[in-house]
């Protein structure tokens, strides 16, 4: 009995450290929106700044707080090479959707994350893949497509670029999850995105003399800045990598989607920003995959 009662407390604990990092992620397009408007940087450029400030506050911490995560063992390098090059194509394309699709929108189209991360995790780690699961990665991809923004009847009146860049942003999502689950548990969460992020901004460097940089620097766009790396790179990730230590990858990545609710209300209340109809259904659906998925694991 009270082993059980153990397992639920982590249960819940993962679950409230997910969420929590979903409100802090829910802040990533506010952020994101006002530097670009109020600088001259490109999505690229500001994928570079990001993943450069992120290394090294986590750099630091972990330097400071457990240096001993610092000494990665060799065999386990690629691991953290192929979650950095995730992390960097992940920011330069979900910078790209926030200004073609503006933040909400981009939320809602990261749901499709979800479907791919549980997939990957059956192979992988052999988590089961229940009728609820299968079911939630149904409702979830309908609800991607409608909230996209795709006009079905006519495709010319389709934000194409917005679509690419909205749709590629899931995959390279899902990469770094799946490999910050099986290193997260060996060193720790502040240890393994340092490196991650480190090597994300190696790989973005060469890109940097072909784009434009967000200078001059005005008070507006560095407070923005410094907001996207404390709260939704720095907080939100730490927190989300200590949840995984607690429960599945797949719950973990479903329920990181109360991130839409988030960024709806984010948007709303500070941008203006208002969803169609048909992208409010889309909407609709992928928090009912949500919920369905939730309730049939509690029971």
């Amino acid at each position: 009995m009270s082993e059980r009662f153990g397992q639920i407390n982590e249960s819940v604990i993962g679950a409230v450290l997910v969420i929590a990092a979903a409100s802090a992620w829910g802040m990533s397009g506010i952020f994101v929106t006002i530097i670009l408007e109020n600088s001259n940087g490109t999505s690229v450029s500001l994928a570079f700044w990001r993943d450069t400030a992120a290394f090294i506050t986590l750099f630091l911490f972990t330097l400071l707080t457990r240096p001993r995560n610092l000494r990665i063992e060799r065999k386990d390098l690629p691991w953290l090479v192929v979650m950095g090059f995730f992390l960097g194509g992940f920011h330069i394309f979900y910078n790209e959707s926030v200004v073609l699709n503006g933040a909400a929108v981009t939320t809602v189209m990261q749901a499709a994350m979800p479907a791919v991360v549980t997939v990957a995790a059956f192979y992988l780690w052999k988590e089961e893949l229940t009728r609820a699961k299968m079911v939630s990665m149904i409702l979830i991809f309908m609800g991607t497509a409608l909230a996209s923004g795709i006009n079905f009847f006519s495709l010319k009146q389709t934000n194409t670029a917005g679509l690419m860049a909205g749709f590629i942003v899931p995959f390279l999502y899902a990469g770094w999850i799946l490999c910050g689950k099986n290193m997260v548990s060996k060193y720790g969460a502040t240890a393994c995105l340092a490196i991650a992020f480190g090597v994300a901004s190696i790989i973005l460097l060469p890109l940097q003399p072909f784009t434009s940089q967000p200078f001059p620097l005005n008070l507006t766009m560095v407070s923005a800045f410094c907001g996207l790396i404390a709260i939704s790179t720095f907080g939100a990730f730490t927190l989300y990598l200590m949840g995984m230590k607690y429960i599945q990858a797949g719950i973990a990545s479903i329920l990181s989607m109360s991130e839409i609710l988030f960024a709806g209300v984010y948007a709303w209340f500070l941008l203006g920003e208002r969803l169609t109809p048909v992208q409010g259904v889309g909407t609709l659906l992928v928090i009912t995959g949500v919920v369905w998925l939730s309730y049939r694991q509690s029971k």
